[in-house]
């Protein structure tokens, strides 16, 4: 019997997703105005969403007609062990945190966060994730074999997150290790189960560290 993979997405569910994303950027620039925002500053939200939205289903059709499918199949205890991962990769963020502190007003805020970092998540995931992998698609006559193949996918957002960093810095190093890590994973995990599990990992990740954490570290920090 054919097992249906529930982490790798159906067309319906990245549909769900672009307009809950879209929803959440149109409610947070209605409510909360524009100004200067985590990962894409004076950029107004919307529209930077709206073009994600719009590059989603696109971006995995190339990905999905250039390589062969994913194969792997995943239970309900794995779909618990993905919300265990997502928790625990927030655990060497947290603790560069505590050593280092990142400046006050990293995160966004809570009400506000549950509507900005879904939004954020879907053009992060184009940005670094959907793009580079579309791009290695095309070019790629057939699926790859060696993994280093997948590094520019893998390598895109720390080097940004690097990028925004000031300088050389001992933060900046272990953020670029662990940020390398979490998106070392993510593509495992498209590779393994697609890209829908690759999505769900950051929206798990998102939630520890940028609003659970990001409401704790207030008081403990500052």
């Amino acid at each position: 019997m054919h097992q249906i993979n529930p982490l790798r997405g159906s067309k319906l569910g990245y549909v769900v997703f672009a307009i809950a994303a879209t929803a959440c950027a149109a409610v947070f620039s209605l409510v909360y105005g524009q100004g200067p925002l985590p990962g894409i500053g004076h950029m107004p939200l919307l529209p930077v969403v709206v073009i994600a939205a719009g590059a989603l289903l696109p971006l995995l059709n190339i990905i999905e007609t250039r390589q062969s499918k994913n194969t792997g199949t995943i239970s309900m205890v794995a779909i618990s062990g993905l919300c265990v991962l997502g928790c625990v990769l927030t655990l060497p963020a947290i603790l560069i945190d505590l050593a280092i502190p990142f400046p006050q007003d990293l995160n966004v805020p809570l009400p506000e966060a549950l509507l900005f970092y879904p939004a954020i998540a879907l053009v992060a995931e184009v940005t670094f994730h959907l793009i580079p992998l579309a791009v290695l698609s095309v070019i790629a006559s057939r699926r790859p074999s060696s993994p280093l193949v997948f590094l520019p996918a893998i390598a895109a957002e720390p080097l940004f997150q690097f990028a925004l960093n000031s300088g050389a810095t001992l933060q900046s190093w272990l953020v670029l290790g662990n940020v390398s890590l979490i998106s070392t994973v993510q593509i495992w995990l498209f590779l393994r189960f697609g890209a829908g599990s690759m999505i769900a990992l950051r929206l798990i990740y998102y939630l520890c560290w940028h609003v659970l954490w990001g409401l704790q570290r207030q008081s403990l920090l500052f």
